[in-house]
């Protein structure tokens, strides 16, 4: 018997606070990785810019408490003092949400028992003690209950198959049919919808196999920084996944994300709501829950809410609001004379060798892949004015590859106008590894070990 209860909650995603003076060997080229200096002065920017507007806004719901999903600051600083300094402004900053917060751990924030782990210790835990009311915590995952919904937080930093945390979850879970709403959060998704193998594999078959058995209302998560509503199959039922990140560039036009990636799930098996890239409209999600209904509302900086859900507990969500977004994939190529730049978009993972990657348009080489690492999809290569009359309605695009285990692919030509940006049909991806064939049906193509890549790219109604 459900009970005449209202309850709000906010969702907030990667936040990645950066205090400028913590990554000075980053920002005086001294970066430790790849794409180090691009995530540290973007991420500045937007902890500069665009941060507290999220913060007041989510202030301005006045949720009853709000969840933060991981990746609370940019983390891996110049040393250990430097990382409790950052975590430290970033709480402080959390402040002005004027609201209880609590939180799942992501990568960024340190690991318990591994790295940078005062941070966690120092104030995450103490900080979700005080949401909850208790001491600080000593773990990374917990359960609460809040006006008859339970609440499920895990750690996937941690997370050990057939460990303490398991146990936690089943037997969790196990008495969830007692509650009125189940939902659950954690840092990585269940469910890859852009960003290949971006996850953790024994934590997702785990949480899984449990959700197939005790149904929850909905499954929150960041990592990848899309932001994403979608359903998928599981066991008998079906689960709602919804990502978010409330970084990006909120001037700037959203990113359909079947623009710019091929999407990883099993049509057959998925609903697909929406999905928008990374840097691109910076968002979150306001929970209303009243009795048996619930209300999922996806709220974007500046813009308000863009989309939205409702559901009983136990049936089938509804999309009763889709984002109305523009997308840039299916139109024409422009005229020579119109372009103003074109790019090569590109992702992957362990594409190291200088130059390994060459690539050719239309038979002729334009240049050579960036490093490609941790599938990020901000990666590129410049193709210069000289080879722009290459371009065609369908394009061949030839893509050496090194003798290294790699993955690559999600390949899209992007051509800018002063009118916006026009963008081919995007490529699936690539192996010549089977690091990841224990996923299963996994969304790669093999290929042999320094082999070639050849696909079609295509704009306007051409068939790729």
């Amino acid at each position: 018997m459900y009970l005449n209860r209202e309850l709000r909650f906010a969702v907030m995603g990667d936040l990645h606070y950066v205090q400028e003076q913590s990554h000075q060997e980053a920002l005086n080229g001294r970066a430790k990785g790849v794409t180090e200096y691009a995530d540290v002065t973007r991420n500045l920017w937007m902890t500069r810019h665009v941060t507290p507007e999220v913060i007041s806004s989510i202030a301005a719901l006045t949720p009853d408490f709000v969840i933060q999903t991981g990746d609370i600051i940019q983390g891996h600083c110049d040393d250990e003092e430097k990382g409790l300094r950052e975590m430290a402004e970033a709480m402080e900053l959390l402040q002005g949400l004027k609201a209880p917060v609590f939180f799942a751990l992501g990568t960024h924030d340190g690991v318990v028992g591994k790295r940078e782990e005062r941070q966690v210790k120092e104030y995450v835990f103490p900080a979700i003690g005080r949401a909850l009311g208790t001491a600080p915590l000593e773990k990374g995952y917990y359960a609460f209950e809040k006006a008859g919904s339970l609440f499920v937080v895990l750690d996937y930093t941690t997370f050990v198959k057939h460990d303490g945390q398991e146990e936690f979850l089943r037997r969790t879970l196990a008495e969830s049919a007692s509650f009125e709403h189940v939902f659950l959060f954690a840092h990585p998704p269940l469910v890859c919808v852009g960003r290949p193998f971006f996850t953790h594999y024994d934590f997702v078959q785990t949480v899984l196999g449990e959700i197939a058995n005790h149904p929850v209302d909905a499954y929150f998560c960041g990592h990848t920084h899309n932001q994403t509503a979608t359903l998928h199959k599981a066991g008998p039922g079906w689960l709602l996944q919804l990502k978010s990140s409330v970084l990006g560039y909120p001037d700037r036009p959203p990113v359909d994300l079947r623009d710019v990636r091929p999407l990883l799930t099993d049509p057959a098996d998925t609903e697909y709501g929406w999905g928008y890239l990374e840097d691109s409209a910076p968002g979150w999600w306001e929970i209303t829950v009243r009795g048996p209904e619930v209300q999922a509302d996806w709220h974007v900086l500046r813009r308000g809410i863009e989309g939205q859900l409702r559901w009983r507990r136990g049936e089938k969500p509804v999309f009763t609001r889709t984002p109305a977004f523009a997308r840039t994939a299916g139109k024409p190529l422009p005229k020579l004379a119109e372009i103003r730049g074109v790019r090569l978009r590109a992702a992957g993972s362990n594409c190291r060798t200088p130059d390994g990657y060459r690539v050719m348009l239309n038979g002729t080489e334009v240049g050579a892949l960036p490093r490609l690492e941790y599938f990020d999809s901000r990666q590129f290569l410049e193709i210069r004015p000289e080879f722009w009359p290459l371009l065609r309605s369908c394009n061949r695009l030839t893509v050496t590859s090194a003798g290294e285990p790699m993955c690559m692919g999600g390949f899209a030509l992007e051509v800018e106008t002063e009118s916006g940006c026009v963008r081919s049909t995007v490529s699936g991806y690539f192996a010549n590894t089977g690091k990841w064939d224990h996923w299963g049906k996994a969304p790669v193509e093999k290929i042999a070990d320094g082999a070639a890549v050849s696909v079609e790219l295509a704009f306007g109604n051409e068939r790729a």
